[in-house]
């Protein structure tokens, strides 16, 4: 009978090829995936020959832009107006999708963030479960050598007595209590053996992704920046209408496309890579995590419930053994009592066979609390969703924007050549004055500026008796007389019977106006 429950509660062996400490991503591992990393470096070369592609009709179409000559014609204002106009529209175009890229890395940042604190977690909690599960094993051995003692005094008093049958029940009970715990003791020696790199292994996963998403995030964030700093030179360049600018802009951006379609090649093998891993993700998983896959798989798929009988089925299976053992711990006491009139050798071997039980059975509550469904059920779910939710989302919108981003970054290139000859050199900031310059004359007073060099004292009564000569500025000539044109007599009449006309404004009270201003 318990020769088939040891059977029945053996521990599955590792599989094959892969040992207890095998590392994470071991060689081993990668080179019986390299059928798909075939497949992955295939994508990646065939991103690089796209990007080659492109490269080369820049380089094409600026050649023949550098020796198209120079010709004048054609080389209308609106034109120049419209081609940095469309420059203008290219740039923010790219702005935009270089937004969207740096969202789309916080995204990705976000979701690992979401898994490697999961793994953390889990790793904790685990730590407490195998601590847990370590006692009870250690339990169960102390408990089997109690067992041995008490065996052997029920086999020396038992000489003393002549109540056989009771002796002979007594020897029954005590042979399946001692066969249970023994099981107990072996399955967890085994689990421990089994399970002994489980937290090495999770511990590797951590450092595993807690580095790459490190280096990808800071990777990605500088490259970018530096992409939006030359992005921004060449939209002050397109506005100003540099050409010395779009020269400069057209050289750092030749540059920043090969950096642009470089990440497109890594990210591209990358993004299929884990939205497959995550698709149909289990080989690898079980590659990987070995003995803890069944664990993991468990976790991921229980129901959370309060109760504690939610456990893993090597762990169920020797805690369960635990039930019948305190009744029949019972029921050896009574025949025991009966057969050797409480005999003080066997009341001492019984009572420490009965504290071990008990500790046993809180060893046992203990090993359900801190192993069950809803103690790693959030964390497990937490790391699928961190890497198979977020990540997967995140790295579609950054590889859709990243891949607009380039071919905007190419046809921009495209059209910057166009302004190598359009394009004409700025003038100095600011220009030097002469030293004739009527408007600021160098070396001389603020007096000796003429005060009527724009004619405004046509109509100023105050500068009209001023004997500054004229400048000539106005209609009227140096021989005119400088009396007031109101004050001069007009000409005789036609006709010399008509009334005499008075002078202009000669009645005005205007006419004085030299006695005012004195």
């Amino acid at each position: 009978m318990f020769k088939n429950i040891e059977v029945a509660l053996k521990i599955k062996e590792p599989a094959q090829g892969l040992s207890s400490n095998q590392p994470f991503f071991s060689p081993d591992v990668l080179k019986k995936n390299l059928k798909s990393h075939f497949a992955l470096a295939l994508i990646a070369c065939l991103g690089a020959a796209v990007s080659l592609l492109l490269l080369v009709t820049i380089i094409i179409v600026w050649i023949c832009q550098a020796c198209r000559k120079n010709e004048t014609t054609g080389k209308t204002r609106r034109r120049v107006r419209r081609l940095s106009t469309v420059l203008f529209i290219i740039s923010v175009l790219c702005f935009f999708m270089l937004g969207i890229c740096l969202f789309a890395n916080e995204h990705v940042n976000r979701g690992m963030s979401i898994s490697i604190n999961s793994v953390i977690n889990t790793k904790k909690s685990y730590q407490i479960s195998m601590a847990q599960i370590d006692q009870f094993q250690e339990a169960a051995l102390n408990t089997t050598v109690h067992l041995k003692n008490l065996e052997d005094t029920v086999h020396v008093e038992s000489m003393k007595t002549k109540n056989a049958t009771i002796v002979q029940q007594i020897d029954q009970i005590l042979t399946n209590i001692t066969d249970e715990i023994d099981i107990i003791a072996k399955n967890g020696k085994l689990f421990q053996a089994k399970h002994d790199d489980d937290i090495g292994t999770l511990e590797n996963v951590r450092k595993f992704l807690s580095l790459y998403e490190s280096e990808r995030w800071a990777f990605l964030v500088i490259l970018l920046s530096i992409t939006m700093c030359v992005l921004f030179t060449g939209v002050v360049a397109f506005c100003k209408q540099s050409k010395k600018g779009a020269v400069v802009f057209s050289a750092i951006g030749f540059f920043i496309f090969v950096v642009v379609w470089l990440l497109i090649s890594v990210s591209l093998p990358v993004t299929i890579a884990l939205a497959d891993f995550c698709r149909d993700g289990d080989q690898v998983t079980r590659k990987n995590l070995g003995n803890l896959y069944e664990t993991v798989q468990f976790y991921n798929t229980c129901v959370p419930v309060t109760t504690h009988d939610n456990l893993p089925l090597p762990i169920a299976s020797h805690v369960a053994l635990l039930n019948n053992i305190p009744a029949s711990k019972s029921q050896l006491d009574r025949l025991m009592e009966v057969a050797f009139n409480s005999s003080a050798a066997i009341t001492n071997s019984s009572s420490a066979v009965g504290d071990d039980i008990t500790k046993l059975l809180k060893l046992a509550g203990a090993v359900s609390s801190s192993s069950s469904c809803y103690v790693f059920h959030d964390d497990v779910v937490n790391f699928y969703y961190g890497t198979c939710n977020q990540s997967v989302a995140g790295m579609s919108i950054y590889l859709m924007s990243i891949l607009l981003l380039g071919l905007l970054l190419f046809t921009l290139l495209i059209v910057v050549s166009k302004t190598w000859n359009l394009f004409s050199r700025l003038p100095h900031e600011y220009v030097e004055v002469d030293e004739d310059d009527p408007f600021f004359p160098r070396g001389q007073n603020d007096s000796t500026i003429p005060v009527d060099i724009y004619g405004t004292h046509v109509y100023n009564p105050r500068t009209r008796d001023r004997t500054e000569p004229s400048t000539n500025t106005t209609s009227g000539t140096a021989d005119e007389p400088i009396a007031p044109l109101w004050s001069q007599n007009v000409s005789a009449p036609l006709v010399t019977n008509s009334m005499t006309r008075q002078p202009f404004m000669s009645d005005h009270p205007y006419n004085n106006y030299e006695d005012r201003y004195n």
